[in-house]
């Protein structure tokens, strides 16, 4: 009897399972176990997320510098003649808005200067003729209203072309060829009506876009160019709204104030002019954000350094960016220049930058005649 009872407690015993102690143990590896495994899993997300940022970042950059730098080598093309380098262009286009008077600048770059170390806006001016840019002399007096330049040579014009007017001392003026005609007579004609011209590849009536029935303002003597830009030239600017690398084609686009967004995260453009202001070497000698005050001070221009900064979307919890950014160095040696600093507040330096810089020779200018 003893002995049976005896092997049923003993059998009892084997059969039953884990103790309390041994179940919390368990768990307790369990949850050490899960929050090394999650801890893993953050830093790791966390650096997938920097380096993924970082890489948006420096890709926009690079392709908004890569935009801009494009269009400043093709600066100036077709704005062959240093005499009228700084004349306002004044301008008036039929698609923005029923009518709107608008001005250029007959410059290749202008660079507009931000306030207090807000970003630079660029604005690159150049031609797209296919034939020889070179200007043509206006032959006789022509008032103002006129819908006709006499001029001495139009070789390279087409209808639909635009054309820039310019004597020193006054106003420039924007125009679109409306007919050239080839009637014995009228041969040296270039007539900008409002109305339409005929397209010379398609043979389709267009509206002219840039013509003034009532003028603008400034007449023209035997002293007079006229610029032939060719049929599409273009007028970007480039600057940085909310976080976006933004470009108003104020010639080429739908209306001259339509400005699209082509890049995000660029947060700041600085800019400087290239000059040679020694001894007229064709050699930049300084670097600076001065524009030039006159004719003689834009001949000096014959380069231009850009910096685009793009900012990664990941915002760090500590501080992972100094309290200033240098755009590029001090420089006391020619070419010398004060590199701009931009100052970033406590909020910003919990963001990673991506600087990218770049110096574009305008070739336009240094080929000047």
């Amino acid at each position: 009897m003893f002995a049976r009872r005896h092997c049923e407690f003993s059998g009892a015993r084997r059969s039953r399972g884990l103790s309390l102690v041994e179940l919390l143990v368990a768990v307790a590896i369990s949850l050490i176990a899960s929050i090394a495994i999650f801890q893993v899993f953050a830093v790791y997300e966390g650096q997938k997320r920097t380096t993924t940022s970082g890489g948006d970042a420096q890709t926009n950059a690079a392709l908004g510098l890569f935009t801009i730098e494009r269009d400043v080598r093709m600066a100036g093309y077709g704005l062959n003649s240093l005499d009228f380098l700084g004349c306002v262009i004044n301008g008036w286009d039929e698609q923005a808005g029923g009518g709107t008077a608008f001005t250029l600048t007959f410059v290749p770059v202008l660079i507009t200067q931000g306030a207090a170390g807000a970003p630079d806006t660029v604005e690159v001016l150049y031609g797209n003729g296919d034939l020889l840019p070179n200007p043509a002399n206006i032959t006789q007096n022509m008032p103002d209203p006129a819908a006709v330049y006499k001029v001495s040579n139009r070789y390279g014009f087409q209808e639909g072309n635009l054309v820039v007017a310019a004597e020193t001392g006054k106003p420039c003026t924007l125009a679109q060829a409306s007919n050239l005609p080839g009637t014995l007579g009228d041969t040296d004609n270039v007539i900008h009506a409002s109305g339409t011209y005929t397209d010379p590849n398609t043979g389709a009536q267009i509206p002219t876009r840039y013509n003034k029935p009532a003028g603008l303002g400034t007449a023209y003597t035997t002293n007079g160019k006229l610029f032939n830009l060719g049929s599409l030239p273009l007028d970007n600017v480039y600057s940085v709204q909310n976080g976006q690398l933004m470009l108003q084609q104020r010639l080429s686009g739908p209306t001259t104030l339509a400005a699209q967004a082509i890049f995000d995260g660029i947060v700041q453009i600085q800019a400087q002019y290239g000059k040679d202001l020694v001894g007229n070497d064709g050699i930049v000698d300084t670097f600076d954000e001065v524009t030039p005050a006159n004719q003689a001070a834009w001949t000096q221009v014959l380069a231009v350094r850009i910096a685009v900064v793009a900012r990664a979307s990941q915002y760090e919890k500590e501080e992972v960016s100094p309290a200033t950014i240098k755009l590029w160095p001090d420089s006391a040696v020619a070419p010398t220049t004060v590199g701009p600093v931009w100052t970033l507040t406590a909020d910003d330096r919990h963001y990673r930058y991506k600087v990218f810089q770049t110096t574009v020779p305008l070739r336009n200018m240094i080929w000047k005649p």
